[in-house]
């Protein structure tokens, strides 16, 4: 059989804490979660940390390190730290972690895009269970939601490949992927590149649709070349597994799910961890003839 990549985003850095009971916080719960997604069939966790006493998105590597250190002592998962951390963090405090965990992989959004989370500011009020959470919302109706400059890609390319982290692109649209292609005519990308097709239903992301989905392929094989770059679909709230199953179908190594996308195992349901979400991509795979990769596999497949 086929073997797809299953990742599991466990926590990210959008949801917070009101919006989902489930949502893990502490270094304890992150790692739970991971390794629960990882008995479920992923190969591959991807990382943030939050504040334990109340949530908030954090950038401390030693957060980050019990997170990873608890993980690789249950299993083999291959950990992807974020980069992007949470919006209004330096790109020193990004770069940090990958300094001083130099993991296997890395998330890298290398151009500017808007996240407009002010648009679930309304639909929670009178239910916060924070004090930062509405400001945090709000901060980016006045914010660029992720501001990269080209100076902060070189920075971060170079970073990378004197680590030896495989980045994995995070895009967002159509022209994001020139980004790539000039980082990888610079020298700073090894062959063949990972890249991660993202769509969200906030205002400033490409709308979810296959339609899209097929577009950003076709533009990736245009741009980089058949067969030239290994590639992952990550989507957001109800938009998660129909976009995985179309991705699975097309041929994709990878998908992405997790809390960090969705907080949803279905309509009207909350999933109680990632692994709800692994577990029903591994459902979908069978009849497509795939199988999850284990993260030997996945290793293998991405070259890492």
């Amino acid at each position: 059989m086929r073997k797809i990549i299953i990742t599991a985003a466990i926590t990210g850095a959008v949801h917070i804490p009101s919006m989902s009971d489930y949502l893990p916080i502490t270094p304890d719960e992150i790692a739970a979660d991971a390794i629960k997604a990882y008995q479920a069939g992923a190969a591959v966790a991807h990382i943030h940390v939050r504040d334990p006493q109340n949530g908030r998105p954090s950038s401390d590597p030693g957060l980050f390190r019990q997170v990873h250190e608890k993980i690789k002592s249950e299993c083999d998962l291959i950990l992807l730290p974020t980069t992007g951390g949470s919006p209004g963090m330096t790109a020193e405090e990004k770069l940090r972690v990958i300094q001083e965990l130099k993991p296997e992989m890395c998330s890298f959004d290398p151009a500017p895009f808007n996240l407009g989370l002010f648009q679930l500011a309304g639909k929670l009020e009178g239910r916060y269970k924070h004090d930062w959470e509405p400001a945090f919302l709000e901060y980016l109706r006045y914010n660029v939601g992720l501001p990269v400059t080209f100076q902060d890609d070189l920075t971060y390319a170079r970073t990378f490949l004197e680590l030896g982290v495989k980045p994995e692109f995070e895009l967002y649209e159509p022209g994001h992927l020139g980004y790539v292609s000039w980082l990888m005519e610079e020298g700073l990308v090894k062959k063949p590149p990972h890249l991660q097709f993202v769509f969200g239903p906030m205002v400033g992301w490409m709308e979810p649709s296959v339609k899209h989905l097929l577009m950003m392929h076709q533009e990736a094989e245009d741009r980089l070349g058949r067969g030239a770059f290994t590639w992952s679909v990550a989507a957001g709230g109800k938009w998660q597994m129909p976009l995985c199953a179309t991705a699975m179908a097309m041929g994709a190594p990878n998908v992405r799910v997790g809390l960090e996308d969705s907080l949803w195992a279905g309509p009207g349901r909350l999933a109680k961890g990632s692994a709800d979400q692994v577990k029903m991509v591994v459902q979908m795979a069978e009849p497509l003839g795939l199988e999850p990769a284990t993260p030997e596999e996945a290793r293998q497949i991405l070259r890492l």
